[in-house]
This record gives structure tokens, sequence and C-alpha cells, in this order.
């Protein structure tokens, strides 16, 4: 059995090396529609599963997640912003804990990716991916993302600066963008149990954003904490 694990773990990784775009993409898409799957059926009991919510995460692992982060984390990061990235994840933990500069590229990743990439770039765009696949605006994307951001970037900052922290120092460039939909996995079913449910901006609330079920019933505004 052992062996067999063995085996297939390889096939798996060898595909990883040959094509990382198309593997990152394919895992990232499964991962976030699997992780809506449980959200609604096991974390909310949805008497009524959603499907254009499930949509909507599958569009967003396999645009955003899997492609755009491919060239991210690979093309910019790795390849073009810390080209000595590759060559410190490769070390072993002796060499890696004698480096400070290899240390240091690994924080100024992290910091890039949260404090930059996150707040200004990632959320920006799964609004804009999440009004696209509800037939909503451009224009209310942005009025929800900014009513979230803050709540967002303390959970995303809560489980992902120690997870990168991990990936930059450890993981190879193919690894990357896998190592990432395997930590989302956890990520997705909270962020989806949070903004996976469609959202009306309620300007008679003072423009308090409410999360609104499949079956049409007002949830409390976010602002509140509503869907935590």
């Amino acid at each position: 059995m052992a062996a067999v694990i063995r085996a297939t773990a390889s096939r798996v990784a060898d595909i990883g090396r040959r094509h990382p775009l198309f593997f990152g993409i394919g895992l990232s898409s499964f991962k976030t529609v699997a992780s809506d799957f449980v959200a609604q059926v096991y974390v909310e009991k949805k008497e009524r599963y959603d499907f254009r919510r499930s949509a909507v995460f599958f569009t967003w692992g396999a645009l955003y997640l899997g492609g755009v982060q491919y060239f991210i984390y690979v093309r910019l990061f790795a390849q073009r912003f810390f080209p000595g990235a590759v060559a410190f994840a490769a070390k072993p933990l002796r060499e890696k804990l004698a480096d400070r500069a290899g240390q240091a590229t690994v924080v100024k990743q992290v910091v890039l990716d949260q404090f930059v990439h996150h707040p200004f770039v990632l959320f920006p765009a799964f609004y804009q991916v999440k009004e696209f696949v509800e037939g909503g605006t451009p224009r209310d994307g942005f009025r929800k993302f900014w009513k979230n951001w803050g709540e967002d970037c303390r959970v995303c900052w809560s489980i992902w600066i120690p997870a990168f922290l991990i990936n930059f120092s450890c993981s190879p460039l193919w690894l990357r963008v896998p190592f990432v939909a395997v930590v989302s996995f956890g990520f997705t079913i909270l962020f989806s149990t949070m903004r996976g449910a469609r959202e009306i901006l309620d300007t008679a609330e003072g423009g308090d954003a409410r999360a609104v079920d499949c079956k049409g019933q007002s949830l409390r505004p976010i602002s509140e904490g509503g869907g935590l």
C-alpha cells in the first residue's frame, strides 16, 4: 500500500513539474468547488444547493488562483523579483538557518504578497469575478470589496502569513501554486461561508452590505460579522 501511495505521489509530482500551469489550474478549480461544497452542505447545512455560488468559486479557482497566481508566484516572485528564492528553497534546513539573505528574501515575498497582492489585487479581483457570475456590476463589486476589506484582510493574514513563510521557504517552483491550493482548501471553506452568499447593498441602511441566502432571506449585515 505504501509503495502504491509513493508511486502515485511520484506520478502526480511529475505531472506538476512538466505542466505546472495546467496542473495548478486543475487543482485550484477542483479545490475551490470542493471547498464551497463542504461550506454549503456541511458547514451551513443549506437545504437547497446554490450552483451559481459554486460557479463563482470554480471560475475564481481556474482563472485567478490557478492561472494568475502562477504568473505572480512563479514568473514574478521567483524569477523576476526574487531570483535567489529558488536556490534558497532547495537548500537543506541547516543551510537555510545560516542564510540570512535568503531568510530576508522570504520575508520580503510574504510582505509583498500579504500587504500588496492580497489586499489590493486578489480581493478586488474576487469581488469582480463574483459580480460577473452573479450578473452584477463592477461598481457594486468594488463597493462590496471596500465594505468587507478590513475583515477579509484580518482573516487572510491569520492564515496566509504563516503558510507563505513555509511556502516561500521550502516549495520548489512547480509546487508553489499546488501548495497554495492545498492550504486554500480550508481557507476557502471559511471564505465561502463569509462571502459565498449573494450580497446586496442596502442603501436604506447607510450602505451596509447584507448577505442574502439562496432563498432571498436577508442575514446580518456584513459589518456586524454576518456570515462568520
